[in-house]
């Protein structure tokens, strides 16, 4: 008679080849690489609906496979890039946002723009629209997007407590962030983004897939 324990066992070991695989790419999805699809557009015009991202898992830390312990920190977060993080106030749900503050730095908004320790970000308005403008943090170099019905007419002041990070939206008057909700906490960053891996759109019966973004690098 051949009992349930029997016939559990029986199909580890006929299928062992194929568990073992799925393990080590589970393993590699949780502890290198994941990925990440956008639901809103508050990082536009960098970042669309619909777009899944490609995240570096291991850019700030390695973690023990299917745990939160940090084996090692592997690199310091910079400011302008674009992290997924654990949301502060409901850690079970990611957000995807630009680094804009480190922990020590005094951050301005104002009316939409920024001054990192005395420093406007701002470089110079986009050729092509009065709404939009380029800004550069570090070494990157990328554009924000605005939206006239929804300006933020408001002056903030932050100091970035130690070991926190500031985060804003690339649509700067339609992002829910670090404006709103505040500070994210140095071990709720999960990776980097480096790239579009497709951009797929569920509108009504046909998706409308974007192959143009197919592998886009951002910035």
């Amino acid at each position: 008679m051949i009992t349930i324990r029997n016939y559990i066992a029986n199909k580890i070991v006929n299928n062992r080849g194929f568990i073992l695989f799925a393990l080590l790419l589970f393993s590699i999805r949780w502890s290198f690489a994941d990925h990440y699809r956008v639901p809103s557009g508050s990082m536009l015009p960098t970042i669309q609906i619909g777009d899944h991202l490609f995240v570096n898992k291991m850019a700030y830390d390695f973690k023990f496979p299917f745990t939160d312990f940090v084996l090692k920190k592997t690199n310091r977060p910079k400011r302008g890039e674009i992290i997924v993080f654990k949301y502060p106030k409901d850690p079970s749900i990611n957000y995807v946002k630009r680094l804009i503050g480190l922990p020590g730095d005094t951050i301005e908004v104002f009316n939409g723009f920024i001054k990192v320790n005395g420093k406007l970000t701002l470089i110079n308005p986009h050729k092509k629209s009065k709404l939009a403008y380029q800004e550069k943090l570090g070494e990157r170099v990328f554009q924000v997007q605005r939206d006239p019905l929804m300006f933020r007419k408001h002056h903030l002041k932050f100091i970035v407590p130690k070991g926190k990070y500031f985060f804003m939206g690339d649509n700067r008057d339609n992002s829910s962030d670090s404006r709103v909700w505040g500070f994210v906490p140095r071990e709720y960053l999960k990776g980097k983004v480096t790239n579009v891996t497709v951009s797929i759109v569920l509108d009504g019966i046909t998706p409308k897939v974007d192959l143009f973004r197919f592998g886009k690098r951002l910035i």
